[in-house]
């Protein structure tokens, strides 16, 4: 169980009040990713711990214990809770947002447009690709958006369902990585995500809710299950 002090209440207060600024680089050309695979939208819920992220040299405000919830919404859609910290004295800032699947022609890896409950109306969608994935332990997501006629905004995330991967998935991400981001400034920096940086986040909280609950239904059901047998016998 995660206790929280006051400023974990001060925290929360900032709920829609700051964005979340991926860092992004500038490039004139998007990679063209051709993994097919059949991606299951069930498999990618739950709690996502960030832990590399594409660097920005000129982002000032490096983002660290970057955590993520992904919960089911309408017509395929997923509901977004994120929290993030900037600087070890700094505290969790939190944004909700929504992911909604994308259809493209001949498209080979699950695509989505992502909006954050910050985002201006003149701001373009982020379109995000799932570039490759192991539903237990990682996922590797990737976003390029056109900024004008020749220019475009990248950016990268390498996504765990702990606070750092194991020795094993650690080599299968460097591998892919290194084998599809081969430009110079393809530079990856590390997301914090230890015990004596990152404060508790409401995040983790929120799926742990969500998992003991969906654990208590079966027992529920079963115990209802056993009173109309019983009813039915007496």
């Amino acid at each position: 169980m995660v206790s929280f002090p006051k400023w974990s209440l001060l925290a929360l207060c900032l709920w829609c009040a700051v964005g979340s600024s991926y860092s992004v680089i500038f490039t004139t050309t998007c990679l063209k990713m051709e993994e097919n695979y059949n991606f299951d939208e069930t498999k990618y819920l739950g709690t996502w711990y960030e832990v590399r992220r594409l660097y920005d040299p000129s982002d000032p405000e490096q983002e660290d214990c970057v955590v993520m919830n992904y919960k089911a919404g309408e017509k395929g859609h997923y509901d977004i809770l994120q929290s993030y910290q900037i600087t070890e004295e700094g505290s969790p800032i939190y944004v909700s947002g929504v992911a909604e699947p994308e259809v493209f022609e001949n498209s080979k890896v699950p695509k989505f447009l992502e909006r954050y409950n910050t985002t201006k109306n003149s701001e373009p969608d982020g379109h995000v690709e799932i570039v490759a994935i192991n539903y237990d332990s990682y996922a590797i997501v990737y976003s390029c958006i056109s900024i004008n006629a020749s220019h475009y905004t990248e950016s990268a995330r390498v996504l765990s369902r702990q606070t750092q991967l194991n020795n094993r998935d650690t080599d299968v991400v460097t591998l892919f990585l290194e084998s599809h981001f081969k430009r110079s400034e393809h530079k990856w920096r590390a997301t914090k995500q230890t015990a004596d940086f990152c404060k508790p986040s409401l995040v983790e909280v929120a799926d742990e809710k969500s998992r003991s609950q969906s654990a208590r239904l079966p027992t529920e059901i079963h115990l209802i299950a056993m009173l109309l047998i019983a009813k039915m016998l007496y």
